[in-house]
């Protein structure tokens, strides 16, 4: 794949996973409210709902801050892809570790 391709689908893997994370948080904050205020759903159901919603937000945060920082990266410079790639593997490792202590 050139590196043309591949940043184009980058891009569309970027944008699916910032509206993806918009509908999350539209849910998060939705069933967030019902947990507080017992209504739109029943409590059980809102916190279910809320407490599972929180490995798709960590999933789709972690794919669109890296591929944003990959291109960022880019904008300011470092132009070899190894080289982006390898500064986000700690990135990612932080994130992850963090995600995992919850």
């Amino acid at each position: 794949m050139t590196d043309i391709k591949f940043n184009r689908l980058l891009h569309r893997i970027n944008r699916i996973s910032a509206w993806a994370l918009f509908v999350l948080m539209i849910a998060y904050i939705v069933t967030g409210y019902a947990w507080s205020e017992r209504i739109i759903m029943s409590p059980r159901e809102a916190i279910y709902w809320h407490t599972n919603l929180d490995l798709y937000l960590v999933f789709f945060f972690l794919v669109h801050v890296l591929i944003s920082a990959r291109f960022a990266l880019r904008r300011h410079g470092v132009k070899h892809r190894l080289v982006s790639s390898a500064l986000l593997i700690p990135l990612w490792y932080l994130l992850a570790a963090e995600t995992t202590a919850w």
